[in-house]
């Protein structure tokens, strides 16, 4: 009996040790986001139309997400060249996000029109709600969730449990696992992972980059000066404020 019961122990350990090694905690996660610039242009003037024939539909930008079990660092990695690329509400679009898990503060590089931030405080506490539906990203199951930001914004993510790491693109995280899917329908906006790499991260990787010219601010004081800045102007304001708060 006791032969049986150490063979079923040994076979659930083996079990066990093979589920572990496949779990990712450290490695770099390639984010491709995808902006539909022809929604922007919403008037259905006759300007609007002739310059949705000149340029594409989508903005497409790539980042790269290194990550450990502690820490994260967010940062553009290419850029989308098309001359009709950047636009008017084409504002933080090139942020650089530090997140510490451990200390549960973040660090972020926003540059606002001709004004460059540097944005201290601690990690937002977002309110997920889990959804009953999966989705395969970049070769990992993962689970739909959501939650409002910015009182109004509704945010879909999903996230894979196979990367046991509360991170994300941008400032997004908290759920129990790797965020790899970003949706957020106002903003006509998506961020979704193309490549996963399962590799040691040293600190090198993980450090902020230094700033002697950026503005140093918390979150409200930052989002008071924005709510200021744009305050006269008109339905344009909101757009330009959900993109600089990200």
């Amino acid at each position: 009996m006791n032969k049986f019961l150490y063979y079923i122990f040994f076979q659930f350990f083996i079990v066990e040790m093979g589920c572990a090694q496949q779990l990712i905690f450290s490695g770099k996660i390639t984010f491709e986001r995808k902006e539909n610039i022809h929604k922007l242009m919403n008037d259905n003037s006759t300007w609007s139309e002739a310059m949705k024939n000149k340029m594409p539909k989508f903005r497409t930008d790539f980042f790269q997400l290194a990550f450990n079990k502690h820490q994260s660092l967010y940062a553009i990695s290419q850029e989308d060249e098309s001359p009709f690329a950047n636009w008017y509400y084409r504002v933080a679009a090139l942020n650089t996000v530090y997140t510490n898990y451990e200390t549960g503060k973040m660090i972020a590089d926003k540059i606002v029109y001709e004004r460059s931030y540097r944005v201290e405080d601690s990690i937002s506490q977002l309110k997920w709600k889990m959804l009953g539906e999966y989705r395969n990203i970049a070769g990992f199951n993962c689970r739909k969730a959501a939650t409002i930001i910015m009182d109004s914004i509704y945010v879909i993510a999903f996230f894979t449990d196979e990367i046991p790491v509360s991170a994300g693109p941008e400032s997004f995280q908290g759920l129990p696992g790797m965020i790899l899917g970003i949706v957020i329908p106002r903003m006509n906006m998506t961020y979704f992972a193309t490549k996963v790499e399962n590799q040691m991260i040293s600190e090198k990787d993980l450090s902020v980059p230094t700033s002697t010219k950026n503005k140093r601010i918390n979150i409200k004081s930052f989002k008071d000066e924005i709510l200021k800045a744009t305050k006269d102007w008109g339905e344009d304001a909101p757009k330009i404020y959900w993109k600089v708060m990200l």
